[in-house]
């Protein structure tokens, strides 16, 4: 059986701390690879190695999962290139460490596409955001 495989990517470091939150709370985080776009990296560098850790994932896993930080940024534009170029490629922009546990875990627990990872998508994101408020008295 073929798992989702997984690319997590943002400016910056933010996708290693957020792999790195996710072994600590998860554990296991198998077909789960990281592309950090640094103030140094050409288009060309991040395309080629996002393209490559595809390559690489697409060897076990049947669809392919992206996370990007940002619609618009670099990573969410080099993303929708390749995703123009293959066929079993989501795209999720805008995650956050609750958002990744939540999917992963889903992932993990025996969902099998993205499709039914992403069902109730909507209650996923708004309930991975929550504003906590002290009452006055």
């Amino acid at each position: 059986m073929k798992k989702i495989g997984i690319i997590i990517t943002s400016h910056g470091k933010f996708c290693l701390g957020a792999v790195d939150s996710l072994k600590m709370i998860i554990g296991g985080c198998d077909d789960i690879e990281t592309v950090s776009v640094t103030l140094t990296s050409s288009v060309q560098e991040i395309e080629k190695e996002m393209n490559d850790i595809y390559e690489k994932l697409s060897k076990t896993s049947s669809e392919i999962l992206i996370f990007t930080d940002l619609i618009c940024g670099t990573p969410n534009n080099v993303a929708v290139k390749l995703l123009m170029e293959k066929d079993n490629i989501t795209i999720v922009t805008g995650y956050n460490l609750a958002i990744l546990v939540e999917l992963i875990n889903k992932r993990n627990c025996g969902c099998e596409t993205v499709s039914e990872l992403l069902e109730n998508e909507e209650t996923i994101f708004k309930d991975s955001n929550r504003i906590l408020k002290k009452e006055e008295d």
